[in-house]
């Protein structure tokens, strides 16, 4: 019941958001022909107005009455708590992208997606330590080792990248910070025991100067410029590397960008996956370690039926 009316909640919100300003009965008549609505069940008044309630209370979205002469029309009136905010924006986005997708299931197999790794069977245990700053005990292997290792740790936030969920914590008891995949943890529950969540810490704030989630401890942001060749800069200029990312540079044949960041070991990736679409103009040494796996490459194929 509670997961039906989130999505009645959610779809309400989506609706509004999509189309602007409505009144009840076209808001009703969406909601008939909803893929959502499996029963065809109407929307009341009085259902319409406590889903308002609701939404307020949980999203902190206001659905708005502009009163009209014998027509009141309804709205969101603080959009800004939906597009500031990254959680509320990417779980509508979800949202409708799945309500979307729910109308079209007898046709499936002609829509492709990818698959999602596992481990997201323990990220409710990981919001709940979160919540409540709950330590967590965790079983983990790493790609690294062929063992597994229990710790128990302080979790601090969790993350997404490349659709795979990741947690970082505090060992507890200590200061390091480290970052575990939720598909490599084996077991994971919380503890009754708490601890105090760092009050100067802002996750947001920590990975800033980072791509992806790595962060080697050492590495301090610096101006990263790329060139970028073809059609890579429409797909930099549409979807951009890194929040800092600047074009400081446009010819017919290239364009230049900039960022202030630490290349870690996620960005480097990033950038050889682009090949000869880019190239590292600076820091030097950055230009010389992408030269120095370049080659090493080249040594891999110089032989070009493979090794024998």
């Amino acid at each position: 019941m509670i997961d039906l009316l989130l999505r009645r909640y959610l779809w309400l919100i989506d609706t509004l958001r999509t189309s602007g300003e409505m009144s009840y009965e076209d808001i009703a008549a969406c909601w008939e022909r909803s893929a959502l609505n499996d029963d065809r069940s109407a929307l009341s008044l009085r259902t319409f107005h406590n889903h308002r309630n609701a939404i307020e209370k949980h999203f902190g979205v206001e659905i708005a009455c502009h009163r009209g002469r014998g027509r009141n029309t309804y709205y969101i009136a603080n959009r800004e708590v939906i597009e500031d905010n990254m959680l509320n924006h990417w779980i509508l986005d979800s949202f409708a992208t799945g309500n979307l997708l729910a109308g079209y299931r007898d046709m499936a197999d002609r829509i492709l997606l990818e698959e999602i790794p596992g481990g997201t069977q323990f990220l409710p245990t990981a919001l709940k330590g979160l919540r409540g700053n709950r330590r967590l005990r965790l079983l983990y292997r790493s790609y690294r080792s062929a063992a597994d290792t229990e710790t128990t740790v302080d979790p601090l936030c969790v993350k997404m990248f490349k659709r795979r969920w990741y947690l970082l914590v505090r060992k507890s008891g200590t200061k390091e910070l480290r970052i575990y995949a939720l598909d490599r943890i084996r077991k994971l529950e919380c503890t009754d025991d708490t601890f105090v969540y760092p009050a100067t810490f802002r996750p947001a704030d920590y990975f800033a100067c980072y791509y992806g989630i790595a962060t080697d401890g050492y590495s301090q942001p610096r101006t990263v410029r790329l060139k970028a060749f073809a059609e890579l800069p429409h797909y930099l200029r549409s979807l951009p590397l890194h929040a800092s990312q600047r074009e400081v540079e446009q010819t017919p044949d290239h364009s230049i960008f900039e960022y202030h960041l630490s290349p870690t070991f996620d960005f480097i990736q990033e950038l050889l996956l682009h090949g000869d679409q880019i190239e590292v103009l600076a820091p030097a040494d950055l230009r010389l370690r992408i030269a120095g796996i370049v080659r090493a490459m080249h040594l891999r194929y110089e032989n070009p039926q493979g090794m024998k």
